[in-house]
C-alpha cells in the first residue's frame, strides 16, 4: 500500500515537472517570437501560457509589451492591471501605467502611479531619479509648482550630481513661478555650464533676472537665446516685456509683434502687447488684444489678470 502511494506521488511530481517544463518552454518561445518582432504570435503564445499554466506577473508584463507593440492601448492597460492585481507593488507595471497616462495627458492618474512607486522604492535605488523627475514634471504641468519645487529642490540638494537637465529645467520652471529666483538661477546655471546654447535655459534665466527687476541682464539673456534660435517666440515676447518695463515702448511693441508673427496662439503675448498699448494711450487697440488673449486661452492657463485689465480699461 505504501509503495502504491509513493508511486502516485512520484507520478504526480513527474506530471507537475513536465507541465512546468512545458510552461517554461512556451514562455521562452513567446519571448523569442517577440525578439523576432512577431508580436501577434508572441501574444497568442503568452495567452496560451496564462490559460494553461496560471497567472504570473512576468506573463502579464510580457503580454503588456506585446500589446504595446501592436498599438493596443486598451489591451496593454488590461495586462498591466492584471499584473498589479497579482502584485500591487509591481514597480514595472506602475511605471508603464504612469508613462501611458503621462503620454495621454491624464496627469492625475500618472501622479498617483509615480507617488505609489516612490512610496515603495528604496531611496538608495538609482532609478529613483527617473520617477522623481517625472513626478516633478507632472506637478509643473498641473500648476502644482510648490510641490514640484519642494520635491526636486530637496533631491538636488541631497545629491546635486544626480540631477539631470530635464529635472533642473522643471525645478527652474517651478521656482520661477513661485518667485524663488535665486534657486531657479542655481538650477539654470548648472544647465548652462553643460550647454551654453540651451535656449530654454537662457530664456528662463532672463525670466529670473526680470523677476528681480534686472531688466538689462534679462535682455542680455534673451539676446543670447536669439543668437541660437532667431525665431524663438518666447524670447521675443519676454524681451518685449523687459523693454516695456524700461519704458521703451517702441522696442517693446516691435518685439511682441515679432513674437506674435512667429506664434499667433501665444495668449501671454497678446496680454503684453495690450499693456504696451495702454501705456502708449491706445486703449481701443489694447482692448482688442485683451480679447484676443482671452480667445487664445489666457484665463484658463494664467488666471484673471486679463479680465481685470478689461474691466479697468475697456468698460
Amino acid at each position: 500500500m505504501k509503495r502504491y502511494c509513493w508511486e502516485i506521488v512520484i507520478a504526480l511530481l513527474i506530471s507537475i515537472t513536465a507541465q512546468a517544463q512545458q510552461c517554461d518552454s512556451l514562455y521562452i518561445a513567446s519571448l523569442k517570437l517577440y525578439d523576432n518582432e512577431k508580436y501577434g504570435a508572441s501574444l497568442e503564445t503568452i495567452n496560451s501560457v496564462i490559460a494553461n499554466c496560471g497567472n504570473e506577473v512576468d506573463y502579464q508584463l510580457h503580454r503588456a509589451k506585446c500589446y504595446s507593440e501592436l498599438k493596443d492601448t486598451k489591451g496593454k492597460l488590461t495586462a498591466l492591471n492584471a499584473a498589479l492585481a497579482i502584485d500591487s507593488n509591481c514597480i514595472a507595471a506602475l511605471s508603464e501605467k504612469a508613462a501611458m497616462y503621462m503620454s495621454a495627458d491624464i496627469y492625475g492618474s500618472a501622479i498617483k502611479c509615480y507617488k505609489k512607486i516612490l512610496s515603495i522604492i528604496p531611496t538608495s535605488d538609482t532609478t529613483i531619479r527617473i520617477y522623481l523627475t517625472n513626478l516633478g514634471a507632472l506637478y509643473v504641468y498641473t500648476n502644482q509648482n510648490s510641490k514640484a519645487f519642494d520635491l526636486l529642490w530637496d533631491y538636488c540638494q541631497k545629491d546635486s550630481s544626480a540631477s539631470n537637465e530635464y529635472m533642473l529645467t522643471n525645478l527652474a520652471a517651478a521656482a520661477i513661478y513661485i518667485g524663488k529666483y535665486e534657486e531657479a538661477e542655481w538650477a539654470l546655471s548648472k544647465i548652462l555650464d553643460d550647454n551654453p546654447a540651451n535656449v530654454k535655459a537662457l530664456v528662463n534665466m532672463g525670466l529670473c533676472k526680470q523677476g528681480k527687476n534686472e531688466f538689462e541682464a534679462a535682455i542680455s539673456y534673451y539676446d543670447k537665446a536669439m543668437i541660437y534660435v532667431p525665431d524663438d517666440a518666447y524670447a521675443w515676447n519676454n524681451r518685449g516685456y523687459a523693454y516695456y518695463m524700461q519704458g521703451d515702448y517702441k522696442s517693446a511693441l516691435n518685439d511682441i509683434e515679432k513674437s506674435l508673427s512667429i506664434d499667433p496662439s501665444n495668449s501671454y503675448a497678446y496680454k503684453n502687447k495690450a499693456l504696451v498699448l495702454i501705456a502708449m494711450g491706445k486703449k481701443k487697440d489694447a482692448c482688442k488684444n485683451l480679447e484676443q488673449a482671452i480667445g487664445a486661452g489666457f484665463t484658463e492657463m494664467y488666471g484673471d489678470e486679463v479680465l481685470q485689465l478689461i474691466e479697468q480699461n475697456c468698460r
